[in-house]
């Protein structure tokens, strides 16, 4: 009886677990667009292009390559512009404990650029089964709460939801995103672990 119990709990978490790491919100203008990188960073790069088009923020943070952007309306449209004076990303003068992984690493970059300029909302791009941890991440950091965080997914890239339709890339993906997350859970718990 236990065995089929855990048999149809592991079938239902196999199930629905493609659409949990989907994870997105509504999002109205904000101060920043958060670009997070990943594997296909050009199918990421044209949703945060997409967003800016629509002037939905003033400023682009890269942190993975310690870039901030100033967006800029000229004419027709609108353009970026590297911020020279852009805030410190600390990312020589800071080192990190060596068990954090890059999303984490990122979104503790983009808080301290956010703090320098004095920004207190954000959009949030990247793949979408990466959203669920960007959010459970920024949840740590940030007051979500005080401030407007917004959640939003490439569409450019492919992310099925039912199983029939995952290829072994997806699983692949899937398990990548479950262990992180869950190694995530494990180290946040750790006093002063999570910055």
């Amino acid at each position: 009886m236990i065995v089929l119990i855990l048999l149809a709990m592991l079938t239902g978490m196999m199930v629905f677990s493609p659409g949990y790491l989907i994870y997105s919100t509504d999002y109205k203008k904000a101060d920043a667009i958060i670009l997070l990188l990943g594997p296909d960073f050009s199918a990421r790069q044209k949703e945060a292009n997409e967003l800016i088009s629509q002037g939905m923020a003033d400023h682009l943070i890269i942190p993975a390559y310690n870039r901030t952007y100033g967006i800029y309306d000229k004419g027709k449209g609108r353009y970026l512009l590297p911020d020279l004076n852009a805030p410190e990303y600390g990312a020589e003068d800071l080192s990190y404990p060596r068990f954090y992984e890059d999303t984490h690493i990122e979104i503790i970059k983009a808080k301290r650029v956010m703090i320098g300029y004095g920004l207190e909302s954000a959009i949030f791009v990247s793949s979408p089964y990466h959203m669920r941890r960007i959010k459970l991440i920024a949840g740590k950091l940030f007051d979500l709460q005080k401030g407007k965080f917004y959640f939003v997914p490439t569409k450019y890239e492919t992310a099925p939801v039912r199983l029939r339709e995952l290829s072994s890339s997806n699983w692949r993906s899937l398990r990548r995103e479950y262990s992180k997350i869950v190694w995530f859970c494990i180290y946040s718990v750790w006093p002063k672990n999570v910055n």
